[in-house]
């Protein structure tokens, strides 16, 4: 049995928050989606954090740094907002991901009641794009290309209903997940206990975290890409005000 820092029994949980409301350079959300925040009562130090949960897809640390690394990510906590601790460089290759990114949010602004109308699946989108997209990435685009118009064409969506639906739903008819789309601290430790306990194998650098310090999570495909499964899971440190953000799919 893990021990436990016992959260408040009903977490308020936010979709879909704003870019400048999660991460203090908003510039980062290129490389992080924000997916959902929730609250969590740390009893330790008696306080009340926000955790935010944010999606990556389509990309890669092929120059990993400390704290920028597939399998995780480091963030400052800072009265509720995110500071990456880690160096965008460690992306590599994917050095013109702004240009990619702006192109994809200005396509999306400019032909979103087509594609929610026509329902346009990811995969199609991915194969419409490629051409255009070719003349101006740098890199093999199509993957994050469709990470980033799930995650758009789910936001519209639930803005605009009110209702939660991933991607396969919405497009291909699937039936609905029952699941939660939060990961309570039980299950998000029991998913993340295995990858901490073999951190050292999958990374360059040493991070001091344990199964206990796992605070929540959500699976990845349910705002981005169907064919991006992997939870990302959040791990807080209060003692020195820091969030991880791990990957246990990267292993």
């Amino acid at each position: 049995m893990i021990s436990l820092n016992q959260p408040s029994a009903n977490p308020t949980v936010r979709l879909y928050p704003e870019p400048a409301e999660v991460l203090e350079n908003p510039a980062l959300s290129c490389y992080f989606l924000p997916l959902m925040s929730f609250t969590h009562e740390h009893i330790q130090d008696q306080q009340e954090y926000t955790i935010h949960l944010l999606g990556t897809d389509g990309l890669s640390c092929t120059s990993p740094r400390p704290c920028a690394e597939n399998i995780i990510h480091g963030f400052q906590y800072n009265e509720g907002r995110y500071r990456y601790m880690g160096d965008p460089a460690a992306f590599g290759e994917y050095n013109n991901i702004s240009e990619v990114y702006g192109w994809l949010l200005e396509d999306f602004n400019r032909n979103s009641e087509y594609y929610l109308h026509e329902k346009i699946s990811a995969a199609d989108y991915g194969a419409n794009v490629q051409v255009a997209l070719n003349s101006i990435a740098t890199f093999d685009s199509r993957r994050y290309a469709e990470g980033i118009y799930s995650y758009l064409y789910t936001k519209t969506h639930y803005q605009r209903t009110g209702e939660f639906h991933q991607m396969t739903e919405l497009t291909d008819n699937q039936l609905p997940v029952a699941d939660d789309l939060l990961l309570d601290h039980l299950t998000a430790q029991e998913l993340g206990q295995t990858l901490l306990a073999e951190l050292p194998q999958h990374t360059q650098h040493s991070y001091n975290l344990r199964p206990e310090m796992i605070v929540g999570g959500t699976e990845r495909s349910r705002f981005m890409s169907p064919s991006g499964h992997g939870a990302i899971l959040a791990a807080l440190d209060p003692k020195h005000k820091e969030i991880y953000l791990l990957n246990p799919s990267a292993m």
